[in-house]
Order: C-alpha cells, then structure tokens, then sequence
C-alpha cells in the first residue's frame, strides 16, 4: 500500500535537465523584450509627465505675470477714476 503513494509523491517533483532547447532560447528573449519594452514604455510615461509639470509651472508663471498686470490695470483705471471724478468735481464747483 505504501508503494502508490510513494509513486504519487515523486510525480510531483521537478527535474532539472541541463540542456538548452530552442524554447529556452525563446523564452530568454521574450522575457528580455518584455523587459526592454516595459523600460521604453516607462521612459516614455516619464517624460511625458515631466513635459505636463513644465508645461504647468509655465502656465503658472504666466498666470501670475497676467495677475501682476491685471493689477496694475486696476491701480492705472483707479488712478484714472479718480482724476476723472475730480475735474468732474471741480467743472460742478466752477459752473455753481
């Protein structure tokens, strides 16, 4: 009774068997295309990323330049306003 489990046993074992078959070759290959395909892919993935970031830092920039000069827009037409709201002032006072 001991025999067929003995059998059972050894059937699962792997054996190692030193050749070098065309499939080894094959299989050496595919993984190293696997491996030289993923590097590209994430080189790729990486740079694009870096391209956004550089893209949105100078966005950025520019956004804060269109702030700075929409600010001095509004101190120029404040400036303006106020010149405009004084000559009024003073034509009322004159024509009085």
């Amino acid at each position: 009774m001991n025999e067929p489990v003995l059998r059972r046993r050894r059937a699962h074992h792997f054996r190692f068997i030193p050749e070098v078959t065309l499939g080894n070759v094959l299989q050496l290959i595919s993984i190293g295309a696997g491996v030289i395909g993923l590097w590209v892919n994430m080189d790729k993935r990486i740079s694009a990323v870096e391209l956004r970031e550089n893209y949105s830092m100078e966005e950025r920039r520019d956004f804060k330049k269109s702030l700075a000069t929409l600010a001095e827009n509004q101190a120029v037409l404040a400036r303006a306003v106020d010149r405009i709201s004084i000559l009024i002032e003073q034509r009322k006072v004159e024509t009085k």
